[in-house]
């Protein structure tokens, strides 16, 4: 029996509450986003919501839950989600990454989030720039505040980390698995821009080294 909006939202909240770092756990709340698409504002209100309100470490989970749900999106057809998180990436990564102490320890994780976004093609050159610049400005501010505060341990329990650093090797797992995944268009354009990006420029040290090789092949072939 389908549900109505109210309880879609309190099943779709309880989803979000019970998110973790693993593939399954995003997979299974990104199913019951898309099985209740036509309440898709609803639901997408509801994640807003709990990142202002959750921890820290389930911030994260929540913002690694969006790649999910935007790939499956895609393959589904249904786009909303893809468009809405687009919109409002900047003040996701503002939720995730919130001026206050501890926060810094989002930082990197948020970044690997916003390539990975990059990487499969759901968001543009641009919005990556745009939330980058945000996230970087925001690391800067974050670090200063800690730094002021004479670099006290952020008020995490024992058990938040502990869970934290489980939870962080279930995601190194999942970047590793998904490295080589290449989002749908040309893959020759994609594999080049990749290239284009990652490699970095010429330096007296690369100078050096064709030196030595064209000198090596010079020899060799006398």
């Amino acid at each position: 029996m389908p549900l109505d909006a109210f309880e879609a939202r309190l099943t779709f909240i309880e989803y979000l509450r019970r998110l973790n770092a693993s593939i399954q756990s995003a997979t299974k709340c990104a199913q019951f986003a898309l099985r209740y698409q036509d309440l898709s504002e609803d639901l997408y209100s509801c994640i807003l919501e709990e990142l202002d309100k959750t921890s820290l470490n389930a911030r994260i989970n929540i913002l690694y839950f969006l790649e999910t749900l935007c790939e499956n999106s895609i393959r589904t057809g249904f786009e909303d989600y893809v468009d809405m998180v687009t919109r409002d990436l900047s003040e996701i990564l503002d939720k995730v990454v919130p001026p206050a102490q501890g926060a810094l320890a989002n930082v990197a994780l948020a970044r690997k989030a916003l390539d990975n976004l990059k990487r499969k093609s759901i968001i543009t050159s641009e919005n990556y720039e745009s939330a980058e610049a945000m996230l970087s400005e925001r690391e800067k501010l974050v670090s200063q505040e800690e730094f002021q505060m004479k670099k006290e341990l952020p008020s995490f329990s024992k058990e938040e980390i502990l869970r934290r650093m489980e939870e962080d090797r279930e995601r190194h797992k999942r970047m590793r698995e998904n490295i080589w995944v290449i989002p749908p268009g040309d893959a020759m354009q994609i594999e080049f821009e990749n290239a284009w990006e990652t490699t970095s420029s010429l330096d007296e040290d690369d100078y050096d080294m064709m030196r030595e090789e064209n000198a090596i092949l010079e020899q060799a072939s006398r």
